[in-house]
């Protein structure tokens, strides 16, 4: 009876070793599966193994930046009064006012012959100031240096029989070499009547 009850123990042991075992078994076949991590990419990765790249990032549409353009040109007066006064006489070989304003418009330079004190109570807009007198001056040289040779160039003064200061200055600037000059036949008191742009030396700053 005793080795009954022995045999009987020792094959409940073993059962319960047998099932033990088997859980274990199962329990290791199980894959693992843990929540994803904050630093893993959620990205696909091609089935090539290639690391992927990211996207560059998008740039807005980009414009070229505007020409600088001359002062705005304000819109001028229409009219038969307004056309004679552009279309004025001018002595032989100079420039109408009209003209005058078509080569602002396109860039010209323009130089102011008068007095000193004229040109700071008002001149053409962008004009600089430039005599006979002057060219031979610190002031003088600085002005020319910044107006190319062969640059059209337009000088005013006073404008039709007394355009003597205008005519000394081309005279002047032939010699230093200038290939491009004209004289506009009427004066600068003309040209602010029009309408057409001025500026004041305090606008702009010494020239």
């Amino acid at each position: 009876m005793k080795c009954v009850q022995t045999i009987a123990g020792v094959l409940a042991i073993v059962g319960l070793g047998y099932i033990a075992g088997v859980g274990h078994s199962l329990l290791r076949e199980l894959p693992v599966i843990l929540g994803a991590s904050a630093s893993t990419s959620t990205q696909p990765v091609p089935e090539d193994n290639t690391p992927a790249i990211d996207a560059p990032d998008q740039q807005p549409d980009l414009q070229p930046d505007p020409t600088p353009a001359q002062i705005d040109d304000p819109e001028l007066p229409k009219g038969d009064d307004f056309d004679a006064r552009l279309d004025a006489a001018v002595p032989d070989g100079m420039l109408t006012l009209r003209q005058a304003h078509q080569m602002w418009i396109d860039g010209a330079y323009f130089v102011d012959s008068r007095l000193r004190s004229e040109y700071d109570e008002g001149h053409i807009s962008l004009a600089a100031y430039l005599t006979a007198a002057t060219m031979f001056t610190d002031e003088g040289e600085a002005e020319m240096q910044s107006i190319p040779p062969d640059a059209q160039v337009v000088i005013y003064c006073l404008g039709g029989d007394e355009c003597d200061a205008s005519l000394n200055t081309k005279a002047i600037l032939e010699q230093f070499g200038y290939t491009d000059l004209s004289i506009m036949g009427v004066g600068y008191d003309e040209w602010a009547a029009a309408g057409l742009p001025t500026s004041l030396t305090d606008e702009e700053g010494s020239p």
